[in-house]
């Protein structure tokens, strides 16, 4: 087990590809995933080769309250692996970045059916945002 917190490597999309799939249900697109890798964006730690737990760390700006600020996205761990640990382990270093980087907030946002994963934001310290998302698609 290797177990350490890396970045998604160009060697590790087939496995990247497969944990989307496992996780969220979608199928990640080739050449989206290797404009994540370039930009640093995704956080992994794996078992041997496969990846166990994932998320994107995106930096994002809000340009009226002048704060800078993280999105997370796709955050999660293989079913099998889950009350680990691993979750909590990627968070910390999520929180390390936030401090090396002066970031104002973290940003997350689920859906509905994702009550455990809620729990554990709850958990973090993260609070339920008053919003609805509105989407349009074309």
């Amino acid at each position: 087990m290797n177990n350490q917190i890396e970045y998604l490597k160009k060697k590790d999309i087939d496995s990247y590809i497969d944990f989307i799939k496992s996780i969220f249900g979608y199928e990640a697109d080739f050449t989206i995933v290797e404009k994540l890798i370039k930009k640093n964006k995704v956080l992994i730690i794996k078992d041997n080769d496969k990846i166990i737990a994932s998320v994107i760390v995106e930096e994002r700006f809000e340009y009226i309250k002048n704060k800078k600020y993280y999105h997370l996205g796709y955050f999660g761990v293989l079913k099998e692996y889950r009350r680990e640990g691993y979750a909590s382990k990627l968070f910390e270093k999520i929180e390390q970045l936030v401090k090396e980087n002066n970031i104002d907030y973290i940003q997350i946002t689920s859906g509905n059916q994702r009550r455990i994963a809620h729990y554990f934001y709850k958990s973090k310290g993260f609070k339920i945002k008053d919003s609805t998302v509105f989407i349009k698609l074309y």
